[in-house]
């Protein structure tokens, strides 16, 4: 159970580290423009504080007739599926946990002792029926 959880988190993490780290450096950037994908090349334009560097992927978005605005879209949109693999990856492993542990309670809530009303269920999960204190002759 818990090597499920921890796979599960895992990949959560690592897509979220992966999507944050998909730029590029000045150097693999120098090197080979062409190389860069848009991805990285727009997630490097917009986190990017070197205004050298920014004017070079200025240059190299225009060649490729990007627009900067589509940049910023295309950015939000990829953190945005991040986001939700991540919830979902979350959501999972709770619902992994409580399946596995009991958390959820159920319809009928249970008592540990004397039961009240006639629908309810006692602590080892049994129906009180003509148990419980309302069924009894003066049942108040």
């Amino acid at each position: 159970m818990k090597s499920v959880i921890f796979s599960r988190l895992s990949v959560a993490a690592a897509m979220a580290f992966a999507l944050s780290s998909c730029t590029t450096t000045q150097a693999e950037f120098r090197k080979d423009p062409t190389r860069v994908t848009k991805s990285a090349l727009c997630r490097t334009f917009i986190t990017n504080t070197d205004l050298a560097f920014t004017q070079e992927l200025t240059g190299e978005l225009a060649r490729r007739r990007i627009d900067p605005i589509e940049c910023v879209n295309m950015v939000q949109q990829e953190n945005q599926a991040a986001a939700a693999v991540v919830a979902v990856a979350l959501v999972g492993t709770a619902i992994a946990v409580c399946a596995n542990n009991d958390c959820g309670g159920g319809y009928y809530p249970t008592y540990p002792g004397n039961c009240q009303y006639e629908w309810q269920r006692d602590a080892a999960g049994n129906r009180c029926g003509k148990r419980s204190a309302y069924s009894k002759p003066g049942g108040w």
